[in-house]
C-alpha cells in the first residue's frame, strides 16, 4: 500500500491553538498582604489582576490569574501540582507591604520547572501609583517581565 503524498491541510483553528501551546504560560497569583491588612489585601488582589491583563495582552504569552480563594483551601502542594498539570511555566507572585512612604510591592517571577527565581522587583511606596492608567510603574514592571519571558533571539 502507497503511503498518501499529499496531507490535509491545518485549519486556522487548529493554526491557533498549536500557537497557543507554544506560548510560555505564566500564572499570576493574588498578591500576598504582610501583616495581613485588609486593605492591603484587596491592594494586592487588584494589582496582580491588573497586571495578568496587561501581560495577557502580549501576543507571545500567555496569562492565567490562580485565585486566592482556590488557593487558601488548596493543600500547601497544590500549586506544584496546577504548575505541572496546566504546564505552567513561570509563577509572578508578589506581596504589598505598609511603608512610610505609601503601599509598597515586592514582585518575583519564578520558574515553575527548577523553582528558581528569575527576577525581582521592589515597588517602594508606588505600589498605588500602577493603577494610573498612563502608569510608568506598571509599564516598565511589564517589560522588564516579558525580557525574561521572551528573550529575544540571538542574531
Amino acid at each position: 500500500m502507497k503511503a498518501p503524498t499529499d496531507r490535509t491541510p491545518w485549519s486556522d483553528e487548529d493554526a491557533d491553538l498549536i500557537e497557543a501551546v507554544r506560548r510560555p504560560l505564566v500564572a499570576v497569583l493574588p498578591f500576598a498582604a504582610v501583616g495581613g491588612d485588609p486593605a492591603l489585601r484587596l491592594l494586592g488582589s487588584e494589582l496582580a489582576d491588573l497586571l495578568r491583563e496587561r501581560l495577557a495582552r502580549v501576543p507571545a504569552l500567555s496569562a492565567i490569574l490562580i485565585s486566592s480563594e482556590f488557593l487558601e483551601r488548596a493543600p500547601e502542594h497544590a500549586l506544584e501540582l496546577i504548575c505541572r498539570q496546566l504546564h505552567i511555566g513561570h509563577l509572578v507572585t508578589g506581596k504589598c507591604y505598609r511603608h512610610p512612604l505609601g503601599e509598597s510591592l515586592y514582585l518575583e517571577l519564578t520558574e515553575t520547572r527548577h523553582w528558581n527565581v528569575q527576577w525581582a522587583r521592589f515597588c517602594r511606596g508606588d505600589a498605588r501609583a500602577l493603577f494610573a492608567p498612563d502608569s510608568h510603574v506598571l509599564a516598565m514592571l511589564q517589560t522588564a517581565l516579558q525580557e525574561t519571558l521572551l528573550p529575544s533571539p540571538s542574531h
